[in-house]
């Protein structure tokens, strides 16, 4: 009778114990509905809080967090959502798709590179993926100063993201170019030139035809900030020079912008990164 009495006790005290996990569950369920049916941006935020706070674990509300996150253009706190819920499960195709997207908006092209494989390994047929991933390889290559295709360029202009910004940055399709200057120089190089032949050719191209862009100018902050802001402008203008001379270009089409030093890519901690920061981005414009 002891024993029996025993088996019963040992079975209502797992009972208790797993009451608490099971109402837990519930309401994660219970909240995660909840958010899937509210419309209200701000309310569903809310809500995405509220059920962080009650269900830490789970990949679902972390990814859910960072998309309505990224809605609302906080992409430090999506960025932070989206890798959670990667590590909470790792075959969360979607949250991997979203940190690519997340990455591509902060200029991180080799990352989101990484993170579109990564869910395109889970489902191989996603196209929006598959044509993410291409457009951020092109960019990566653009950025290491690697040469690009004018369709290649083309592709970029048709189908960036118009919310693709930074702080500090601005709105429209973007494309950082690696060109090379002689050294502390507005001055092209042969390979300069070599560069900017396909992209002449993409602007001369019928699927550009109409539209404007912005050449802008940037350097890393070794020097001083001033000379660095004009040398950012010269380099710009010999750009934007260099492709109305050459090319069938209507000189009103490219606009020039100079930043100097104060919108860098990548920390100015190394020789790597002092070089993405010297750099010119061409931008089209919304019309």
């Amino acid at each position: 009778m002891n024993r029996t009495l025993q088996f019963i006790a040992a079975i209502c005290i797992l009972v208790l114990t797993a009451c608490p996990v099971l109402a837990a569950g519930q309401e994660c369920s219970t909240i995660k509905d909840q958010i899937k049916k509210q419309r209200n941006l701000l309310k569903k935020q809310k809500l995405i809080d509220q059920a962080l706070t009650l269900c830490p674990q789970d990949a679902e509300i972390h990814y859910r967090c960072a998309y309505a996150a990224e809605r609302l253009r906080k992409y430090d706190k999506a960025q932070s959502n989206y890798l959670k819920a990667t590590e909470l499960d790792s075959n969360y195709d979607k949250a991997f798709f979203g940190l690519g997207d997340i990455y591509m908006v902060l200029g991180n092209a080799k990352s989101a590179i990484a993170a579109y494989e990564r869910g395109l390994t889970l489902v191989p047929q996603n196209k929006r993926a598959r044509s993410s991933l291409d457009l951020a390889r092109i960019k990566h290559k653009a950025a290491l100063g690697e040469q690009i295709t004018s369709a290649e360029f083309i592709q970029v202009m048709q189908k960036s993201k118009a919310e693709e910004t930074t702080q500090g940055a601005v709105d429209g399709p973007l494309l950082r170019m690696q060109i090379h200057f002689y050294s502390a120089s507005s001055q092209l190089s042969e390979k300069a030139m070599a560069q900017l032949i396909n992209v002449g050719k993409a602007l001369e191209n019928p699927a550009l035809s109409g539209k404007k862009f912005e050449i802008s100018g940037h350097t890393d902050n070794i020097g001083n900030p001033g000379s660095n802001l004009l040398l950012s402008k010269y380099r710009a203008e010999q750009v934007r020079k260099y492709l109305v001379e050459k090319f069938a270009i209507q000189p009103e089409a490219l606009i020039v912008a100079y930043y100097g030093d104060t919108r860098p890519v990548a920390p100015n901690t190394s020789t790597e990164s002092r070089t993405l920061n010297r750099r010119v981005e061409f931008r089209s414009l919304k019309q």
